[in-house]
């Protein structure tokens, strides 16, 4: 039998590291490629580009591999290894069936999603159809890897996973980036997605199979296991594809109202703002395998919300006073002045919105663990109602800014479900620790901001004057909480810890 390993504070603190590299080494490469891969493709082909990974990689790329994180956590934790095969066999049933089935649909409706959906224009249709072919094939392999990646995640083994999507990122963008360099047109970028996609997968699969030895296909799974998947799933299915439906709407409105060169200058400031979201989640991934272990102990439960919540408030209240005071000149460096001047003001309201998102992200981990994936759902209903209803309201009289705005107000909407969550799982509303965090980090937020905000007024705008704002308003950020005892002797203590790591192989 597969021994369990014993989950300590530096084991998580090492896990929280390197998914933190699985996010700050995509966006460093996508800070250098994105504004090479925009000249090489043009402000249409890259709009083109992005609406349709996101409208492909969000419609039909269903994951079921949450329910394996889930059980195979339950499963180690209990001594029931012997029960891991059988779950995972029929997760990987699921994913094929619904995979092909995916592939299939986006295939057959290619030509009609093109002309009549995204009313891409005559001379372009031809190669967005391509297009649509060639994701149509990523959706049914990503959906085979996210299963297997998630056996890695289960059993804790987050340096192997990081290595792995680093592996997959470094390659993808660094081949986009020759890509762009060397001529390359549209379709040249959505085949070299799906090779990457695939060595990734095999990736995955030699890994989960090497660190989990008792793990393997059969099929003789049970019924039983089919609908224990598929009805744990159903609440995180839902929620995607509610999700999946405010992205894609937002895209495809914009699209079609504005045109896909608007899309452009939506999208970039729209993906610096998910960074923060994305940076989050990098961190918080190990919540969700923890909370399926601790689900029988409230007390320990909670001290791991608590501290968790409080390192996401911190990272998100820093970034986005960072983004938003010092935005504009980031833009201008990055992507030029009259960029900077169509796409700030975007930027500012999606960081406030992106924000909201980013710190509910512990609570979503929590009830996704805990077997109450179906909240999540709920709760994104009213997401997509009002977020939907105030695009098509919006859009008319302030462009693409009053769809960022709806978007915005929708997440903040969603953003209060954190208190019922709180109470819910731990039977009270943690009010006093909600007023503290807000008071500290706000005035936190608000010094780095006005410092930031001197410097670069005061310096020439290059790249060394957004350095040296961006250093001088964290270590006021840093100093600010540090004074105000945000942080407890405990959680220094950590922070040295992890500043003392050295990676290795658990």
């Amino acid at each position: 039998m597969q021994e369990k390993r014993s989950e300590t504070p530096q084991s998580i603190a090492r896990n929280l590291v390197y998914g933190f590299s699985t996010w700050i080494l995509p966006i460093g490469l996508s800070f250098i490629a994105t504004p090479s891969i925009v000249r090489g493709l043009g402000h249409e082909d890259y709009g083109i580009y992005a609406l349709v990974l996101v409208f492909v990689g969000y419609s039909f790329n269903f994951s079921f591999g949450r329910s394996i994180v889930k059980y195979v956590a339950e499963y180690r934790s209990s001594g029931e290894n012997e029960k891991i095969s059988g779950m995972f066999s029929a997760a990987c049933f699921i994913s094929v069936a619904v995979g092909l089935a995916s592939a299939a649909i986006i295939w057959f409706s290619a030509e009609w999603l093109v002309k009549n959906a995204f009313k891409i224009s005559a001379e372009s249709q031809g190669k967005t159809i391509i297009a649509l072919y060639l994701t149509s094939l990523m959706v049914f392999v990503l959906m085979q890897n996210q299963v297997l990646a998630s056996v890695l995640q289960g059993i804790h083994r987050f340096d192997v996973y990081s290595k792995i999507v680093n592996f997959n990122n470094i390659l993808l963008i660094t081949g986009n980036l020759l890509l762009a360099f060397n001529g390359f047109g549209l379709l040249s970028f959505f085949i070299w997605n799906l090779g990457v996609i695939s060595v990734s997968g095999l990736l995955f699969a030699i890994s989960a199979r090497r660190y989990l030895p008792d793990l393997k296909f059969t099929w003789r799974f049970s019924f039983d296991e089919v609908k224990l998947i598929i009805f744990y799933s159903a609440g995180i299915i839902g929620a995607q594809i509610l999700t999946n439906i405010i992205m894609i709407f937002e895209r495809v409105w914009v699209t079609r109202q504005l045109g896909s060169e608007t899309l452009t200058y939506y999208v970039i400031p729209l993906t610096l703002a998910f960074y923060i979201h994305a940076f989050v989640g990098s961190l918080v991934i190990v919540i969700f395998p923890l909370a399926s272990e601790l689900r029988n102990e409230t007390e320990k439960l909670l001290r791991l919300y608590t501290k968790a919540t409080k390192m996401v408030c911190l990272i998100v209240a820093f970034f986005a006073a960072s983004l938003i005071a010092e935005g504009h000149l980031f833009l201008t460096l990055w992507m030029g002045e009259d960029f900077a001047e169509r796409s700030y003001g975007l930027l500012v309201i999606q960081t406030i919105g992106f924000s909201f998102l980013a710190i509910q992200t512990v609570s979503w981990q929590l009830s996704d663990g805990l077997g109450s994936s179906r909240y999540n759902f709920y709760l994104l209903i009213i997401c997509l109602l009002v977020s939907i209803v105030l695009m098509i309201s919006l859009e008319p009289y302030f462009g693409a800014s009053g769809v960022a705005f709806a978007r915005m107000t929708g997440l903040a909407a969603v953003f209060l479900s954190i208190f019922y969550i709180e109470y819910l799982f731990f039977s009270k509303t943690q009010i006093a620790f909600w007023l503290k965090i807000t008071a500290v980090l706000a005035v936190a937020g608000a010094c780095s901001a006005i410092l930031e905000h001197l410097v670069i007024i005061n310096l020439r705008p290059t790249w060394p004057a957004f350095i040296a704002a961006t250093s001088t308003g964290g270590a006021v950020f840093v100093l600010v909480v540090w004074l105000l005892n945000f942080i407890s002797e405990d959680e220094k203590a950590l922070i040295r810890r992890i500043l003392r790591l050295r990676p290795k192989e658990g």
